[in-house]
This record gives structure tokens, sequence and C-alpha cells, in this order.
């Protein structure tokens, strides 16, 4: 008898270690679920056509930097572009940025909206002129649809002042909705433009009509 309970014993020994160690599993497997989700490269269209619209993109980009969320990657040149909409509007500097955050597309949305209020942007007029645009184009290949916020941006295949610095920066980045390139949508919207668009412009001529008009809304 005293033979069999050293065997039972050494059996519950083992049994023992195997609970201890499980908690210890259950703690690891969710911290390397939380490290899976890294950042996203998100792209951001930046316009002004107020006051000293180059130092405005300069401060947009300085704040966007600053945030601890946010990782400046490119910078597309600047560019000036004829203002669309309300007439007697002076042109615009446009440009385009790459930033790697960890900031979800709604958080960066707003921190969009702060810089914008930072810097003085007023909502009176839409299409108005403003000291500082900042959109979100794209947001890895995400796509957000609700009241507040709409990515891909829905208009930004059909702007060229959106797809020449994009172009400039990201070619190959791919429309989530469209399938197409950066490269793609430029080239097809430069096309449809005909002689309204001229490549070697310092400036862009505002462009009407093209090919997109059923593009899906939501």
């Amino acid at each position: 008898m005293a033979k069999k309970q050293k065997t039972a014993s050494k059996k519950a020994r083992p049994a023992k270690a195997k609970k201890k160690s499980a908690p210890k599993k259950a703690k690891k497997s969710k911290a390397g679920k939380k490290g899976k989700r890294g950042k996203v490269i998100a792209y951001l269209g930046i316009g002004s056509n107020v006051g000293d619209r180059e130092e405005y993109v300069e401060q947009a980009l300085f704040l966007l930097e600053k945030n601890p969320n946010v990782e400046l990657l490119k910078h597309s040149s600047n560019f000036e572009t004829e203002a669309e909409g309300s007439g007697g509007q002076p042109p615009f500097i446009n440009a385009a940025v790459a930033v790697r955050t960890k900031l979800p597309p709604e958080k960066l949305l707003d921190l969009c909206h702060e810089i914008e209020a930072t810097l003085g942007r007023e909502r009176e007029i839409e299409w108005g002129p403003r000291t500082i645009d900042i959109d979100i184009l794209f947001y890895g290949d995400e796509i957000v649809s609700d009241d507040k916020l709409q990515i891909p941006h829905p208009l930004m295949h059909e702007r060229m002042f959106v797809l020449k610095p994009m172009r400039e920066i990201a070619p190959q980045a791919m429309h989530p909705i469209l399938e197409k390139t950066v490269e793609a949508l430029y080239e097809e919207r430069k096309a449809e433009s005909g002689e309204k668009y001229d490549d070697e412009l310092p400036g862009f001529k505002e462009i009407k009509g093209g090919g997109y008009d059923d593009y899906e809304r939501w």
C-alpha cells in the first residue's frame, strides 16, 4: 500500500505545475494580440488660400508631427491651384502628406479639425476661403462611411489638385473602392480634361465634367 501511495503522489505533482503555468501563457497571448495591431499609413490632403499660404501648410505639418501618435513620412511639393467653388477666391497652395499613425480614423479626423481650428479655419461659407484645410484621403486600405467621415475621400479621384501631389509621394497607392492606383487615376483624369489641363503649368485650371458622375456616394 505504501508503494501505491508514493506512485500516486508523484503523478499528482505535474498536475499542480500545469495549473500554475496556465495563467502565464494567457497573459503572453493577450500581449501578442495587442502588439499585432501596429500603426497605419494614412494620406492627407492639405490646402490653404488665405494669408501666407505656404506658412499655413508648414504650420499644419508642424502640428501634425507634434502629436505623439503621428509620424510624418513624406511631404509633396506645394502646388498652386485655381480655387473651385465660390468665385473670386485667391488660388490655393495644395500638398499631400503621408503619415504613420496609431490613431483610428475618427480620432485622426478630430486631430485634423483641431489643427484647422488652431490655425484659424472658419466654416461659415461652404467651399469658401480657408487658412487651412486638411482632408483624410486614404487610411490604409480601409473603407469608412458614416455621417461624419468618408474614406477614401469621395471626391479625390476627380480633383487634379489632390491627385498630382499624391502622385508625387504615392503613385502606387491603391484606391480601395475603384481598385486603381493614384497614378492610373491621375492619367485618366488628365486625359479626360484634355486641353483644360497642362502638366507643365505651375498652377491648375478649374476642371469641369469628367466621367465619374456615377461614383458611389455610399
